[in-house]
């Protein structure tokens, strides 16, 4: 019998509960049995390579030649005759990028309004730009009256002699709007009469921070065969603005935007993704 509750005895104390050894229940035997070497063969489903999807894209069973877009926003537009044609363009885009920008004469100018221009010149020059036609014409005089709104042109000329004096007191109000000259961009000059005959027929554009540009590529009281050659040139003057393939590759530079998109709107009509200007529109 004493034998019999000896061995009862050290059965019991080989199960003491598992708080009374200083154990936690957390550490249990289960536990200690997943060693570094057994959680190394559990793979991570960040591990796992993923299988690419390759995305089929389909042509826009909507877009349309550029003479029947026209055609449709004409419709669209009826009674309103002086409603714009517009072009909109999209980009390939890229952080660190600059916009694009140009300028360009349509071969039929879209505008409503004539452009103002004010020139700063003095003597001779002066008198040349009044007989091409410049609405304001004068010398540091006129800053006053820019600066304060009674002047407000939509073009600015001015001699080299004058582009001193006045830049201290015109660069952060004319520069904003992008109407302070600049010799690069031929604004600055001694040929003013030149230089008024192009503000008046050029056409500025630029695209914005997200590649997109648009314009006014006509009117729809304009002949189709003249909307049409207005797109087609204003197409190519964005494709000129790029940086071509092999001065990117000589330069090093970063290469700019490719045409994804190109779509033809009006004033109050939709916008119309055209099908014949030298890219597949997708979906």
């Amino acid at each position: 019998m004493s034998g019999g509750l000896r061995c009862f005895a050290s059965v019991s104390r080989a199960f003491i509960p598992v708080c009374r050894m200083g154990i936690s229940p957390q550490m249990s035997a289960r536990t200690f049995s997943s060693t570094p070497a057994v959680l190394a063969k559990i793979s991570s489903p960040g591990k796992k390579k993923r299988r690419k999807r390759v995305k089929v894209r389909e042509i826009n069973p909507e877009a349309m030649p550029i003479v029947e877009a026209a055609h449709v926003l004409r419709s669209v537009e009826a009674g309103r005759p002086l409603s714009a044609y517009e072009l909109h363009i999209k980009t390939q885009f890229t952080r660190g990028q600059a916009p694009l920008r140009g300028r360009i004469a349509l071969p039929r100018d879209p505008r409503t309004r004539s452009e103002t221009v004010l020139v700063f010149a003095e003597g001779k020059a002066a008198q040349d730009a009044r007989d091409a036609g410049a609405a304001y014409v004068g010398g540091q005089e006129l800053v006053p009256k820019v600066l304060d709104g009674t002047l407000r042109p939509t073009k600015v000329v001015c001699t080299p002699s004058l582009i001193g004096p006045i830049t201290p007191k015109l660069a952060r109000f004319l520069g904003p709007k992008g109407l302070m000259p600049a010799a690069k961009r031929g604004t600055v000059t001694e040929d003013v009469v030149a230089a008024i005959r192009e503000a008046k027929g050029m056409l500025e554009w630029k695209g914005d921070k997200f590649g997109y540009v648009r314009a006014a590529v006509g009117r729809v009281h304009f002949p189709i065969e003249e909307v049409e050659n207005n797109v087609r040139t204003f197409l190519q003057t964005v494709r000129d603005a790029m940086t071509p393939e092999d001065e990117v590759f000589a330069t090093r530079k970063k290469a700019t935007s490719t045409i994804l998109q190109v779509y033809l709107s009006s004033t109050q009509g939709p916008g119309i993704e055209l099908s014949d200007v030298g890219y597949i529109p997708y979906k």
